[in-house]
């Protein structure tokens, strides 16, 4: 789609910078992709006459979610499950890893391209504007190039063979060389702590800071976890590793907390991502907001596989930046991030104000994707990224943060625009 020439002025009944508080007959001046002036509607008016006006009347103009944790092609994961004839999801942590590993051997590698461009699609109709989405099927990568999504592609790394590490990462290599259509940066996802060895893990980190590329890891997510490394005990070493054929001896455990181990060692650097982070305590927290690392939330994915709440308040009085992820359609219910914001504020009731929270979902997942110069925020200078939503009955000012923290799936997102475009599919 061709950009109108000029300048426009987009208005709505509400404005919500997120950098700023909300306020009334609000409106964007857009120029050239790019946001020129953020102010009320009648001012804006006055200064630029005769300019083209886009009124979206009663509803919300407001920045993109991000969808800071997400694997989008796992889309059609409960289609998976039940031609599987594995339709009920574990509730175990361990046991729910099992049966993920056992339905994708049954997907062919088109299906995952397919269920990619769905995953895709659908966060744009949710009103997400970023994404960092984890890749594990390299041969789907060709699907991103037709999306206009922002954000960033993590290729996962897993295994105990620094052979067949190695292999992976020549692959992912050649993957990045040969992608230069897609809107969205590429990164490096190491699974996590105990479904890499030691010597894959520094490897893997190493071709990190070869390529300046930014890691994004699942840490700290379960009880298992940090028990296995610990002591190298428990369902890990019992369910997961057997069914692997690891072997849990050849790789000592640390003997401490799953963030100390990533930490003290250096190897999550400044601007890496950490997802979850439910099973941490004061120390871990300390290590983490000196590790210059964004923690993602996943709640509803952590809620059904009964791992444990994330101490969101202890985050925010520590001043660890916060984001927040679906996960992916395997442990969350949609990928809305309205749906994730609803959830998370209602579950974590009392830690954090709607203010925060509506950062979370905004521009905490843009600066944890290293996007906050470009999007997340309204103010000039940024692009001209934003959605506009309505809700069953807008409320009055002062209530309208915490009843968009609320609404989740009452919030119809009418336009989508990035970079002054209207990527809404179907507009």
């Amino acid at each position: 789609m061709k950009l109108q020439e000029g300048p426009i002025l987009y208005r709505a009944s509400f404005l919500l910078p997120i950098s700023s508080a909300p306020f009334e007959e609000g409106a964007l001046l857009v120029d050239d992709g790019r946001i020129l002036a953020v102010d009320c509607f009648d001012k804006l008016t006055v200064a630029h006459p005769g300019v083209t006006v886009v009124d979206f009347g009663d509803a919300l103009l407001l920045p993109p979610m991000v969808n800071a944790h997400t694997h989008l092609e796992l889309s059609s994961f409960d289609e998976w499950s039940a031609t599987a004839g594995e339709p009920d999801s574990p509730h175990e942590f361990v046991d729910w890893i099992l049966w993920l590993v056992r339905v994708r051997r049954s997907v062919s590698e088109e299906q995952f391209h397919d269920s990619l461009a769905k995953g895709l699609n659908t966060s744009l109709r949710t009103g997400t504007g970023a994404i960092g989405d984890i890749l594990t099927t390299l041969s789907a990568a060709p699907a991103y190039r037709k999306s206009p999504l922002r954000g960033r592609i993590f290729a996962e790394v897993l295994g105990h063979d620094p052979a067949v590490a190695e292999k992976r990462l020549t692959a992912i290599s050649d993957t990045l060389l040969n992608d230069s259509r897609s809107a969205l940066d590429w990164g490096l996802s190491p699974h996590a702590p105990y479904t890499l060895s030691a010597a894959v893990l520094d490897q893997v980190f190493a071709f990190a800071r070869g390529l300046s590329l930014q890691c994004t890891m699942h840490l700290a997510e379960s009880t298992a976890e940090t028990r296995f490394l610990h002591n190298g005990s428990g369902a890990i070493a019992d369910k997961l590793y057997a069914y692997a054929r690891w072997d849990p001896t050849a790789n000592p455990p640390p003997g401490c907390s799953p963030v100390a181990a990533l930490c003290r060692q250096g190897r999550l650097r400044r601007g890496d991502l950490v997802v979850h982070g439910v099973q941490v305590d004061a120390a871990d927290i300390d290590l983490l907001k000196q590790s210059g690392c964004s923690v993602v939330l996943c709640p509803r994915s952590n809620a059904t596989l009964n791992v444990g709440k994330a101490p969101v308040a202890a985050y925010l009085k520590a001043g660890v930046p916060l984001a927040l992820g679906t996960d992916s359609l395997a442990s969350s219910q949609s990928l809305s991030v309205w749906d994730e914001l609803a959830f998370a504020y209602d579950w974590f009731a009392g830690a954090g104000k709607p203010c925060e929270w509506l950062a979370m979902a905004t521009l905490g997942g843009a600066k944890a994707l290293g996007m906050q110069d470009r999007m997340g925020k309204l103010e000039p200078g940024l692009e001209a990224s934003f959605q506009v939503v309505t809700l069953p009955d807008m409320p009055c000012l002062n209530a309208l943060e915490e009843t968009l923290c609320a609404s989740g799936q009452d919030v119809k997102v009418t336009h989508l625009y990035l970079a002054a475009e209207n990527v809404m599919p179907g507009n």
